[in-house]
């Protein structure tokens, strides 16, 4: 007669030992698990760097937001200054041609 038993598949397999002696064995499972702590633990770590990054930049660009309100500002002041000037000019300018034509003799 053959034997008609089969094998208990059910029962644990105990853990092999390693062929190298003082290292562990290898257990695919465990090393899964580390590898996905890790790698949560370094996409925590690169989301909060992002995070330390985009709040610097924030506070640069309303730095620079600032001072080029400022430089708006104070180049349409130089602009409006320029212009007064220059009306300034225009009117002694007039001023003084029509001075030294009645100086030269011209009747106006």
């Amino acid at each position: 007669m053959a034997n008609t038993e089969t094998p208990n598949t059910s029962a644990k397999t105990p853990k092999t030992e390693s062929a190298f002696p003082g290292m562990p064995s290898l257990d695919p499972m465990a090393m899964w698990s580390q590898g996905q702590q890790t790698f949560h633990k370094l996409m925590t770590d690169a989301l909060g760097r992002w995070q330390a990054f985009a709040d610097q930049y924030a506070a640069i660009e309303q730095q620079v937001s600032t001072h080029a309100q400022g430089a708006v500002a104070n180049c349409a002041q130089l602009a409006k200054d320029a212009i007064a000037y220059g009306a300034q000019l225009s009117a002694e300018a007039r001023k003084l041609s029509i001075e030294t034509a009645k100086k030269m003799g011209v009747s106006v």
